[in-house]
């Protein structure tokens, strides 16, 4: 189950990779234009270069500010530490011996930086593993503006 702890709508956070329907999403009218007033800062855990640059430029049209990007979970908690991002857009799967999973949990336990998951791994057991750490939620790539969005509400 993935699960929005501010959300009366937890189901609305994982978003299935289909493509888009020219606006005939029911969930789109819910959406208050006040959602993206608050600007933050964010880091992104990615080890694709042009899924990374597609977030940054997602998140700046946004309006929020990219902070830095990290390839992997030791340069991620790095970045967090000098950073100190709202929250962290963190791939599962990362270059290296550890992974995202990995890296949000020591961001969380030494930061108090949340993350979202942005993955395209889905597999139950990765899930079961990814959702022990507490993330604000998953979102399936490819990642859009909307779904950026919805997720990003959970940052308070």
């Amino acid at each position: 189950m993935i699960f929005l702890h501010s959300d009366p709508f937890p189901a609305q956070l994982w978003f299935a990779a289909d493509p888009p329907r020219g606006g005939d999403d029911p969930h789109e009218e819910h959406c208050d234009p006040d959602l993206d007033a608050r600007s933050l800062r964010v880091l992104i855990v990615e080890d694709e270069f042009f899924i990374s640059l597609d977030m940054q430029n997602v998140l700046q049209v946004l309006g929020h500010a990219v902070v830095g990007v990290a390839v992997s979970a030791d340069e991620a908690v790095r970045i967090a530490q000098r950073e100190q991002p709202d929250v962290a857009l963190v791939d599962i799967r990362l270059v290296g011996a550890r992974d995202g999973i990995d890296a949000a949990q020591e961001i969380f336990d030494r930061f108090a930086v949340p993350s979202l998951f942005v993955t395209a791994n889905t597999d139950p057991q990765t899930r079961s593993r990814a959702q022990a750490v507490h993330p604000l939620g998953f979102l399936e790539k490819p990642v859009t503006a909307q779904r950026l969005r919805v997720g990003l509400r959970a940052v308070s």
